[in-house]
């Protein structure tokens, strides 16, 4: 028997916790108990079998150890097989307009002045969803809306793709479920309606840099207006009418220090609401992305905003094989307004990157075998394929193994051992308020 790679030992509260990034278990450990572990480790885990059979038993039982023979890279390999390429799912993002209404320091994205859906594009777009819609293994067909800014010409363009969706869709019993990126400014009763007169629930993903100055030295629309009232405001106004709303904060060194203050932004809505419909998300803004001690001062935000009773998630948290991003998926596709194809929307969208296009048929075409390029990119990168949290880091994403194809090794969390561990920790965290 051999001790599990994806094991690690972190401490938590007065014991030690045991915990296997692959089966997600984790047991709590006396330190007498994980000294004689450790000890095992090094000499040889079958030796633990005459010291402490009961013990022994139950890390074989629970895969804490495993045969020696047991290939457990490729048990990784084997479930992203199954969760990447399963077919009875499809994910569609369409850009309708590369055009916003704020342009953001830190956002990646070319704005378009004047971009938009025409009528043509969206035939083709109807099109492609009535075909995917009518393929008898699909039962789950998720839409999405990013951009730019996805609501800047939203009767025009977005609204004939929603109806001509949700027709295809209950035609055919597939379950669906309707998304918008956006920063929440254009919100107005037109929207909500829209959605409630059609019976159709729809959630947003809205984001907010900071607490109110913060924020406003950001997104402004002009130099004596900022936005945060505005967006406030309209996500009140959509929670309290039904609509589900992922607030993503946008953090860095700089802004971080009083977002805990958002949460009282919404100390009126009723506790049922935010229960059920509102989940602040911290993210820090990939520019400012570095090894350091702002974790902290996260955490101490996260927990301010728990007390007050509101549900709140970081990325310290990943699980990145079962719950792969979106774009790891054979079946996903991002559709820009002018019909070039990406898997990707964290990625600049021009037509020099594009990875294919809609064709006139309304079929995607993946040009120079991108599809399956990228589909192969994983568990080519030396340094995952001996870590320990593999099973839930899963080297970052599909983009980032892609792009490292053929050249230098690296690590998203830069090889720190320190910021592993911490995951490792807010994993175990999360197993244990999960019970």
């Amino acid at each position: 028997m051999k001790y599990s790679q994806f094991n690690s030992v972190v401490p938590f509260d007065d014991k030690f916790a045991l915990y296997n990034a692959f089966s997600q278990k984790v047991i709590f450990l006396e330190e007498t108990l994980k000294d004689l572990l450790a000890a095992a480790v090094n000499e040889g885990v079958d030796n633990l079998q005459s010291i402490h059979p009961t013990f022994y038993d139950y890390l074989s039982s629970e895969s804490f150890i495993t045969a020696d023979d047991t290939d457990e890279v490729d048990l990784v390999k084997q479930l992203v097989a199954k969760v990447d390429n399963n077919t009875n799912t499809y994910l569609l993002t369409i850009n309708p307009s590369m055009n916003c209404n704020f342009k953001c320091w830190y956002c990646y994205e070319t704005h378009v002045k004047g971009s938009m859906l025409d009528e043509h594009m969206v035939a083709k777009i109807n099109k492609f969803v009535t075909a995917t819609a009518s393929k008898e293994e699909m039962q789950f067909f998720a839409l999405s809306f990013f951009g730019g800014e996805p609501l800047l010409y939203f009767k025009k363009d977005v609204v004939p793709i929603i109806e001509n969706y949700a027709k295809q869709c209950t035609a055919n019993n597939i379950s669906t479920s309707i998304s918008f990126t956006t920063n929440g400014y254009l919100i107005n009763d037109e929207f909500i309606s829209f959605f409630k007169e059609r019976n159709l629930s729809c959630s947003l993903q809205i984001t907010l840099d900071g607490y109110r100055e913060k924020h406003d030295l950001v997104r402004y629309v002009s130099a004596s207006k900022g936005s945060y009232e505005t967006i406030i405001t309209n996500i009140k106004l959509l929670l309290m009418n039904g609509f589900y709303v992922r607030l993503r904060i946008n953090y860095t060194e700089n802004n971080i220090e009083d977002t805990h203050k958002i949460g009282a932004e919404f100390s009126d809505i009723p506790a049922e609401i935010k229960d059920n419909l509102l989940l602040i998300d911290f993210h820090r803004v990939w520019q400012d992305d570095k090894i350091d001690n702002t974790y902290l001062v996260v955490g101490d935000n996260i927990d301010q905003m728990r007390t007050d009773g509101l549900n709140v998630s970081s990325t310290y948290v990943p699980n990145n094989v079962v719950e792969s991003c979106y774009a790891d998926k054979r079946n996903s596709a991002v559709i820009n307004y002018n019909g070039d194809l990406f898997k990707c929307t964290a990625r600049d969208f021009t037509t020099v990157a594009r990875a294919g296009y809609l064709s006139e048929e309304g079929e995607l075409i993946w040009e120079n075998g991108y599809l399956e390029k990228r589909m192969n990119s994983k568990f080519k990168n030396k340094p995952c394929l001996t870590c320990p949290i593999l099973p839930i880091c899963n080297g970052g994403c599909s983009q980032h193994a892609f792009e490292h194809m053929d050249r230098e090794e690296y690590c998203v969390h830069s090889g720190d051992f320190n910021e592993k561990m911490r995951i490792v920790k807010a994993k175990v965290e999360e197993i244990v308020n999960a019970n």
